[in-house]
């Protein structure tokens, strides 16, 4: 399976600092290894350079032309057979004329044909000894008392000494910087959290701005941020203005179509014959179709606006008791199970508007019982309405839902208000369905946005 990274600022920050953090230990780590190294290799050349002088103060010749001497070199090492800390001295073309130390007895140190002296007669090379240690060694040739006689002292030391200095070296620094970048890591942390926290805060503020809870993004806020909450506390003000603007402008429409509409339906009488009927029937569309505008703009008015969130158990609960009373013969139930309080995102009376059409329906072709459920989610609610009456075919279920149209022309109210409710429904990018009921008549289906509110 794939793992797929957070798509957050925090986490982003977070990844990208500690990536930083922990390739500048790495790099770290590198280079003070790297110099250990050489500065540990450094202090083997000298170590050697010491040895090899003091080897060349303490042998001499005698008469004979024979080596004598025999050096303290303060280092057991020398002592220890196959211990790779190995000296010798012999005089050049004459390898019986030789001493060497108790590590090495009667072997020879091998000089690698390819290393060269400098100007000092002196050479550094490196070589294996027969038991396949690596060993760093040194070579200087000079004569020794009055003859002309060449001698050769050769020195080496174990390199897997400095090896296992190293390594020991480079564990002691791994968990010092593996500490040292453990830190950093929960530093940058906290930091990003901290650093984040107050855009954080207005994240909550604006989901409670959504929830109906708060109306403006209060408090300070850093200056990289603040003027993103100063443009978004505008846009609100700004939104809230438009639809209150709405909200009056369609008022003085529809006041304004009142009396001219008035008028002609009064005058309307006088007018015989067909033309009579062609004219009351083109106001009646008219006034239609005026009705179908201004329900349109004022529903936009409304669901446009970012603010505007309903508790609905309550509304629901009010329209039950008011139908109960309306049609004390029928039975209204209303259930609801869930924690916390279902929120619609809308406007109260719209949502008063579609249950209100629905219960009134539904009460007037019920025989006996109305079932009202109530289910919501984090992302919508959904309403439910079941009655035990006639119920309606696909053909009437369809017509039902077109302005105006009516079903049963003995009774009022099949016409219109579903035609609202589907407006309505619309405007706010949500359903509505009509289907058979398992009680017998017909169910009403409104998904609508909104959530729950702990």
């Amino acid at each position: 399976m794939r793992l797929r990274f957070p798509n957050t600022l925090a986490a982003r920050l977070f990844l990208y600092s500690s990536l930083t953090a922990i390739a500048g230990v790495l790099v770290i780590a590198f280079v003070i290894s790297a110099d250990y190294r050489r500065t540990a290799e450094e202090r083997l050349r000298e170590l050697l350079v010491a040895n090899i002088f003091n080897l060349m103060s303490t042998f001499d010749v005698n008469r004979d032309g024979k080596l004598i001497g025999m050096p303290e070199l303060g280092d057991a090492r020398y002592s220890l057979f196959d211990s790779g800390w190995y000296w010798s001295v012999h005089e050049v073309g004459n390898s019986d004329n030789r001493i060497s130390s108790l590590s090495l007895v009667e072997r020879r140190i091998e000089v690698p044909a390819s290393a060269e002296f400098d100007a000092s007669f002196q050479r550094m090379f490196e070589n294996t000894d027969d038991v396949g240690q690596m060993l760093l060694g040194m070579e200087t040739q000079v004569f020794l008392g009055e003859g002309d006689n060449l001698y050769s002292f050769r020195i080496t030391a174990n390199r897997s000494a400095i090896n296992e200095e190293i390594a020991a070296f480079r564990n002691r620094l791994s968990l010092i910087l593996a500490i040292f970048a453990f830190s950093i890591v929960l530093a940058t942390y906290a930091a990003v959290k901290l650093g984040l926290k107050p855009i954080n805060n207005a994240i909550k503020i604006l989901a409670d701005i959504r929830n109906g809870n708060a109306s403006t993004i209060e408090g300070t806020y850093p200056d990289e941020i603040q003027p993103f909450i100063t443009e978004t506390n505008a846009l609100i003000d700004s939104n809230r203005t438009i639809v209150e603007r709405a909200r009056t402008q369609v008022g003085n429409l529809a006041h304004s179509l009142k009396t001219p509409l008035a008028v002609m339906q009064n005058e309307l009488p006088m007018i015989k014959g067909r033309r009579g009927q062609l004219f009351g029937e083109q106001l009646k569309t008219m006034r239609q179709q005026v009705q179908v505008y201004l329900d349109r703009a004022r529903i936009s008015a409304r669901s446009a606006t970012a603010l505007a969130r309903t508790p609905v158990v309550p509304v629901l609960e009010k329209l039950v008791e008011v139908i109960g009373k309306l049609s004390p013969d029928l039975v209204l139930e209303f259930r609801h199970e869930g924690k916390g309080v279902p929120v619609f995102e809308g406007e109260e009376h719209d949502f008063q508007e579609i249950m209100g059409n629905l219960l009134e329906n539904a009460s007037k072709y019920a025989s006996s019982k109305v079932l009202i459920e109530l289910v919501a989610d984090e992302a919508a609610i959904t309403v439910r309405v079941d009655d035990d009456g006639p119920g309606m075919s696909a053909g009437d279920m369809e017509k039902a839902r077109e302005r105006g149209a009516r079903v049963d022309e003995a009774q009022a109210g099949w016409g219109l208000g579903l035609s609202i409710i589907q407006d309505i429904v619309d405007e706010y990018d949500g359903s509505f369905d009509l289907d058979r009921s398992e009680m017998g008549g017909l169910q009403a289906r409104v998904i609508l946005p909104g959530h729950i509110r702990h």
